[in-house]
């Protein structure tokens, strides 16, 4: 009778513990006990029960679920938050302006064409006609899809909204 109260004890602190740690949710549908212990423009770093610390990528993660308010007891930095998104941030827009190099670089190519042919070398032509190629394809072309660091941004984005970062 007596092992019995032990192992109900031992039962509802172990359940207790990992009630308040929080919850790793990945695409795939596996979920991860622990806490954020971190982030980087491309990860989350987790600290498993047990010790363990693992990163996932932020293009596999669906959502962290937090136990406790992260306002009132933070898991990570604002600063560190903040440089990840930023990076982030950077990445997305890199991705999402890459047609507009090739717009410009064929405009590069017109202005150089034009400036050889004023200097009367016959390969101006040339020039000019790859770079009235390379604007108009920059211009007919579609803008990039940037699902990776869409979802990296997101992800970032929620983390910030729980922790109250921003509103």
């Amino acid at each position: 009778m007596m092992r019995r109260w032990w192992l109900v004890v031992g039962a509802g602190l172990l359940v207790g513990a990992t009630a308040c740690a929080d919850t790793l949710h990945l695409k795939s549908g596996q979920r991860v006990a622990g806490e954020l212990c971190g982030v980087t423009a491309d990860s989350v770093k987790w600290c498993a029960t047990g010790g363990l610390q693992v990163s996932f990528p932020l293009t596999e993660v669906a959502r962290v679920e937090f136990s406790i308010d992260p306002v009132v007891v933070p898991r990570l930095t604002e600063a560190e938050w903040r440089r990840a998104l930023g990076r982030a941030q950077r990445e997305l827009t890199s991705c999402r302006t890459a047609r507009y190099g090739l717009i410009l670089g064929g405009l590069a190519f017109m202005g150089g064409g034009y400036w050889l042919g004023l200097q009367g070398h016959e390969v101006g032509s040339v020039v000019i006609a790859l770079g009235v190629v390379a604007t108009g394809l920059g211009v007919v072309a579609a803008n990039p899809r940037c699902p990776a660091p869409e979802e990296r941004v997101k992800t970032l984005i929620r983390i910030g909204l729980d922790h109250g970062w921003l509103y």
